[in-house]
């Protein structure tokens, strides 16, 4: 019987982190195929940037208003919701001529998408607990990896001989197909504790920033997605304008950063069955700026040099994500939803503002921007390395 049970809990574990990889699939695939878009609509990139950044800002949203009644709802309910929005809207998105209509069906794309990440987490946080949780949390964020990585490489083939709608209607295709496979075949999610009072806001969020070290993970968290996204979205710019390369090319040349990743996120699952993850979280404070100043001096040297430092980067973002979401499951207990919801709306701010810096290169060097960033990063991570130190020593 505990083996049946245990073997259910890995087949939720990972139809769930299908579910995430697909929502975040959604954020990432059409990245390569900006260009295409800025020409078909005859807009500026700015625009088609804000499509990029307001998808994900309407995602941070979600989070903040689901966080507080998650717990308190029908989960599989809410993520059938979430496709039938996905859907929708990626149908209207493939076939519209009209930019607003685009940009307004990408926003409703982006609701459904936001329901997605936390129901999945929560889920998962709730199933597993101790090293199990970590080991979790692990795999769901390989899977969760694989979609900024794999999505600009799919994205790049698909916009290569189909047009930025055949990206679209790919995602409407599966869209439905995990509809389907979602109301069949997960189990019904039924809350017991329907009658749990969700409007307490105040006493909530009080309850989740007392929590020194959660707090200082979802702020160390802001700062690591802000420059990964803001190194994302500058990447195929800096590819096809800087080293004029096509857009199948521009997908592909994510590969490092997708294979980093996951081994990032393979090295954590081991790691935190030895290590602490307190020692793991310090550490994680000392190589992220390192990598971002890397980027910033090198990334316009060559194509190998970028590899390679992408490589490495992308290991470091790979092994802090599950490394963010296992502390944080961890640290909370009454206000877990709430809290994951605070954590999803941080890193997804994070990225929103990220996404906004492309317009700034046209004004200021990459290389001082990212260079910037990588030694801002660094004295935030003393200022935290040495709070953190006298709390876990204490």
């Amino acid at each position: 019987m505990q083996c049946r049970t245990s073997k259910i809990k890995v087949f939720v574990l990972y139809l769930l982190s299908i579910c995430t990889f697909f929502a975040s699939l959604n954020q990432n695939i059409y990245t390569p195929a900006i260009p295409l878009i800025r020409d078909s609509f005859n807009v500026s990139i700015n625009w088609v940037n804000f499509t990029v950044s307001s998808f994900i800002f309407i995602i941070a949203m979600i989070q903040i208003v689901l966080g507080m009644v998650i717990e308190a709802k029908n989960q599989k309910r809410l993520l059938l919701v979430s496709f039938v929005f996905i859907s929708i809207s990626t149908i209207i998105c493939a076939f519209t001529t009209n930019f607003m209509l685009f940009m307004i069906s990408r926003l409703v794309q982006a609701i459904g998408a936001g329901i997605i990440p936390l129901v999945t987490i929560n889920m998962i946080s709730q199933l597993f607990e101790g090293q199990a949780r970590g080991s979790a949390m692990g795999t769901y964020q390989i899977l969760l990896t694989l979609a900024p990585a794999i999505a600009p490489i799919l994205g790049g083939l698909l916009g290569q001989y189909y047009g930025y709608q055949g990206i679209f209607l790919f995602l409407s295709v599966i869209s439905a197909a995990l509809f389907v496979f979602i109301a069949y075949i997960l189990p019904n999610d039924e809350r017991k504790n329907s009658r749990r009072k969700t409007s307490c806001f105040v006493k909530n969020y009080i309850a989740v920033f007392s929590n020194y070290i959660g707090i200082s993970t979802m702020v160390i968290s802001f700062f690591v997605f802000f420059i990964y996204f803001a190194i994302l979205v500058y990447l195929p710019v800096l590819l096809h304008d800087y080293y004029h390369i096509s857009v199948q090319i521009v997908g592909l040349l994510y590969l490092p950063l997708t294979v980093s990743m996951i081994l990032g996120s393979t090295l954590f699952k081991n790691l935190q069955k030895k290590i602490s993850l307190n020692v793991l979280f310090m550490a994680i404070l000392f190589f992220m700026p390192l990598q971002v100043v890397l980027f910033g001096v090198l990334h316009t040297k060559s194509i190998i040099g970028l590899s390679i430092i992408l490589f490495c980067y992308g290991m470091t973002v790979g092994f802090s994500a599950p490394l963010f979401s296992t502390i944080i499951s961890n640290e909370y207990i009454e206000n877990r939803g709430t809290a994951l919801g605070l954590f999803n709306f941080i890193r997804y701010f994070g990225m929103t503002i990220g996404g906004m810096l492309t317009g700034l290169y046209s004004i200021i060097s990459s290389s001082f921007v990212f260079f910037f960033l990588g030694s801002f990063l660094f004295l935030a991570s003393i200022l935290q390395f040495r709070i953190l130190k006298k709390s876990f020593l204490s």
